[in-house]
């Protein structure tokens, strides 16, 4: 199921894997995805998104070969989106529940190692004109970030060693360039995580001005559906780009054609046929030669 590095492991995989491997990993991935993000944030450190890149690429690298390494709800519907029998609807189902689970998980436990929380709020971003600009950049970096699972992780460009660094340096780029106009989600799994930490802290401890403690319903729709939104047009823009993806398999030729069978000259009707096998010889056995013998007397 995509993400697979080398061929052994592209074999004997994510394919074989149990199902309660591969959501462990999703699970596990996407909790140190968004611990690292909390704990990032709340530091103050201003190379937060290389932190966030870094852990992402890392984790892919980690669990690509168990699960995918998607940890993110959005990236796993355009890879459903995507067709190929990579997953299924409810391989996603259950994908969606245990990312963000592993979110919510993760950023309580940020929470409780740092104190502060924050949340996923359109007014806090000081550079942002509006809403639209919120939405407009979540869903085309999110569009971004799948498009680099579909191509590097799940194509027929993979296996390959770059998967988790295309992957990890897109997340890290949108992040660095959406500074001050978004918050930089990208990631359902995220956005629900640190909303639902958010709730549960004082508003001391809350990262955010007193007009933005909580986010509002717009703040919610935004963060969410946007990435989705990016979901479907990355999905969209791989099916027009990657014809060969979807080819006909019985139209494709076998790699290796079978040889077609020897023909034997037709022998005499009073010649009987036969098949004899040579004995085996210090280089090997020879295959069975058809020869032609006189009848018996």
């Amino acid at each position: 199921m995509g993400l697979i590095d080398g061929e052994e492991a592209k074999v004997t995989g994510a394919n074989t894997k149990l199902l309660r491997e591969r959501l462990l990993a999703e699970f596990t991935g996407t909790f140190f995805l968004v611990l690292t993000i909390v704990v990032a944030v709340a530091s103050g450190n201003p190379n937060a998104p290389v932190a966030i890149g870094l852990l992402l690429g890392i984790q892919i690298y980690t669990f690509g070969s168990v699960s995918g390494g998607f940890f993110n709800p959005a990236v796993t519907l355009a890879v459903l989106l995507s067709g190929r029998q990579k997953i299924d609807v409810q391989g996603y189902g259950m994908y969606m529940g245990v990312q963000t689970l592993g979110g919510i998980i993760g950023a309580v436990m940020g929470f409780l190692a740092t104190q502060k929380t924050f949340c996923f709020h359109i007014d806090n971003n000081p550079r942002s004109p509006g809403w639209a600009s919120c939405f407009i950049l979540e869903m085309f970096y999110t569009m971004a970030l799948c498009g680099s699972v579909l191509a590097t992780g799940t194509s027929f460009d993979a296996p390959n060693h770059y998967f988790g660094f295309a992957i990890g340096g897109t997340v890290l780029a949108a992040a660095t360039a959406c500074g001050g106009f978004t918050q930089g989600s990208f990631n359902p799994a995220v956005t629900i995580g640190i909303n639902i930490a958010n709730y549960f802290s004082d508003d001391v401890d809350k990262l955010a001005s007193p007009e933005t403690l909580t986010p509002n319903a717009g703040s919610w729709i935004i963060y969410i559906v946007a990435p989705f939104c990016g979901a479907v047009l990355a999905a969209a823009v791989f099916r027009g780009t990657r014809g060969e993806e979807y080819a006909d398999a019985a139209a494709t030729p076998p790699a290796a054609a079978a040889a077609p069978a020897a023909k034997v000259a037709e022998a005499p009707a009073d010649l009987k046929v036969v098949e004899v096998g040579l004995k085996q010889s210090g280089e090997g056995d020879a295959p069975a030669q058809p020869v032609v013998v006189a009848p018996l007397a």
